[in-house]
């Protein structure tokens, strides 16, 4: 398993450090995360539906974080906010739980940081609009 152990007595669960985090240790963390707050929604006698009224979080969701399953859930920055959001929901300091959890940015496409590439869509957006405003003038 490849989890190293950053801060044994910081925390319940594992923190794994940056440059080694990959599926089976995003997975190990998101279960133990998972496990932690469903233990503490059990024993403050909450059900998913309350803990969905103050987060507005989905159900499937809150189960999926407790499951540790990842394939339920959105991309990880917005699950490192759920997190949040459910610990602090339930009395805890939900920044520091949600920290545990390391996540590593989305992939960025260059193309998509090209600005002529976004003046041309720019444009034949522009043209559409125009178009499509041209069309209705006569209706109104």
């Amino acid at each position: 398993m490849c989890v190293v152990f950053t801060d044994k007595a910081m925390s319940v669960f594992p923190k794994i450090e940056e440059n080694s985090c990959d599926l089976e240790g995003r997975d190990y963390q998101l279960t133990k995360v998972g496990q932690y707050l469903k233990t503490m929604r059990t024993q403050q006698g909450l059900s998913l539906q309350h803990v969905t009224k103050r987060t507005h979080i989905q159900p499937k969701q809150l189960r999926a974080i407790e499951a540790g399953n990842w394939m339920h859930l959105p991309e990880a920055i917005y699950v490192k906010g759920f997190i949040k959001r459910y610990a602090q929901s339930l009395g805890l300091d939900g920044a520091a739980i949600a920290n545990r959890l390391s996540v590593t940015p989305a992939v960025v496409n260059p193309k998509w940081l090209n600005r002529a590439n976004f003046s041309a869509r720019e444009q034949r957006i522009g043209q559409s609009l125009v178009s499509w405003w041209a069309k209705l003038t006569p209706l109104v």
